[in-house]
Formats: C-alpha cells, sequence, structure tokens
C-alpha cells in the first residue's frame, strides 16, 4: 500500500468498525506500543530478529485505549457471530484484555497458566469453566501461533473448546493457519497491514524502514542470512 493509502476495510466488518481499528492501530504508534529499527532490529523470545517490535503490555495502562480496545473487539466479535460462554486469557499479557473484555461483556473471565503450578491442585486454569463450554481465549499477540496451541490443550483437558481466539495484535506470520488446524478462528483489533496502512498515511513510518519490513515478513530467513543473524526455526 502506498504512502497516503488507508483504505484497510474488513469485509465482514463493514467501513465504521475498519476505522475504529485504525483508531487503535494509531494509538499504538502514538504510543509507541509499536517501535520499528531497521539498522538495529530488536532481539525477540525466540532469539531471532526483527526490524518490528510490538509491545501490547505497554497499553494497558492507557484507559482510553483499553475502553477502545473494548469497544472494537466486542462489536468485531458481534459482526463475526462469535458464540461463547466463558472469556480465558492467556498468561500473562492476554490477561488483563481478557479481564476488561469479561466486565464490559458480562461474561465469566478465567485465565490459563503457560504451566501447571507446582502445588496445591496443580492446575493451569483459574477460575472455572464448566464441562463443555465455549471458551474465547484472549491474548495480547500472535505470530505463529506456536504458543497458542498450549493454552488450546489445557482447554480442552477441562472439557471444553475454544473455536475462536481473539488478539490485540496479530503479526500475519502464519498464526491463522496454525490456529485452523485445531478449528478455531483468528479475530484480531489490529492486523499489520492495518498497522502499516495507518502509519504510512500518518507519516509515522519512512520509505527505508518500511522496505524493511516489508523484507522481513516476506522472507524472514533470508532477511537474517542479509544481516549475519542466525535464525531459529519454531517448527
Amino acid at each position: 500500500m502506498k504512502t497516503g493509502e488507508i483504505e484497510v476495510v474488513d469485509p465482514l466488518a463493514g467501513p465504521i468498525l475498519s476505522r475504529l481499528r485504525q483508531a487503535a492501530a494509531l494509538m499504538l504508534w502514538e504510543s509507541r506500543a509499536i517501535r520499528v529499527a531497521a539498522d538495529e532490529p530488536f532481539e525477540l523470545a525466540s532469539g531471532n530478529r526483527s526490524p518490528i517490535y510490538v509491545d501490547c503490555r505497554r497499553m494497558i495502562s492507557e484507559p482510553g485505549f483499553m475502553r477502545l480496545y473494548v469497544t472494537v473487539a466486542s462489536l468485531l466479535l458481534e459482526r463475526r457471530g462469535v458464540d461463547y460462554d466463558v472469556v480465558a486469557g492467556g498468561e500473562t499479557a492476554g490477561i488483563p484484555y481478557a479481564s476488561y473484555l469479561a466486565a464490559a461483556l458480562g461474561k465469566p473471565c478465567v485465565y490459563l497458566r503457560k504451566k501447571a503450578k507446582g502445588y496445591g491442585t496443580s492446575s493451569r486454569i483459574e477460575g472455572r469453566i464448566p464441562a463443555g463450554a465455549r471458551v474465547l481465549l484472549v491474548e495480547d499477540l500472535i505470530t505463529d501461533g506456536g504458543s497458542k496451541l498450549s493454552f488450546l490443550d489445557a482447554i480442552a483437558a477441562a472439557d471444553a473448546a475454544v473455536r475462536d481466539v481473539l488478539v490485540l495484535f496479530d503479526r500475519q506470520q502464519g498464526g491463522d493457519e496454525v490456529l485452523r488446524t485445531r478449528r478455531a478462528s483468528l479475530h484480531s483489533v489490529i492486523d499489520r497491514d492495518t498497522a502499516f496502512a495507518v502509519a504510512a498515511s500518518s507519516g509515522l513510518l519512512d520509505d527505508v524502514i518500511r522496505a524493511s519490513c516489508d523484507e522481513y515478513f516476506r522472507d524472514p530467513v533470508a532477511w537474517h542470512r542479509q544481516r549475519g543473524y542466525a535464525y531459529q526455526d519454531a517448527g
């Protein structure tokens, strides 16, 4: 998308909801929750590098943004016909997003541990999920989707099911395809395409850094090799 263009409209959501998603994306840029660096890329938890870093935890300190998040998320789920009984937040960053959403919508809320606690009941689920419940898994961010599968397993072990996953930010690096293998659909308040379009139209992303980011997302292995970085395959 060229500078000045901002028309990223979800056909299932319509233009009004799409504009709200763009406003949320702009707030991430203005709060520096999205940062870009072509010369000194960020190191990720995997050990890989990236010219873009998205820190969704930063936004939980912004009450105005969290109200907008709840508005966009609830409208998005409603427009897409998502049906669920319980909202579950993944440890740790998904917990505040799940809590805000569940409170606004009057839904029960639980949170999921990455690993079972080593004492007491050794549970991975804090709170109660009724057997047969439809659970909406809420997370802050999704990359390749691998880290979400353990949460899906924990919910399945509780005789419940996840058919929908909601994230604040989708890096659009294959997470939706991975979730589909587990019969779950991905929904994002903001995705990379929307964030880049908003930044370009607002003068927050110059052409050099945008080109580096596009190169990275097109072929991260080649991007690492050209810059002398080792690449860790998530598979």
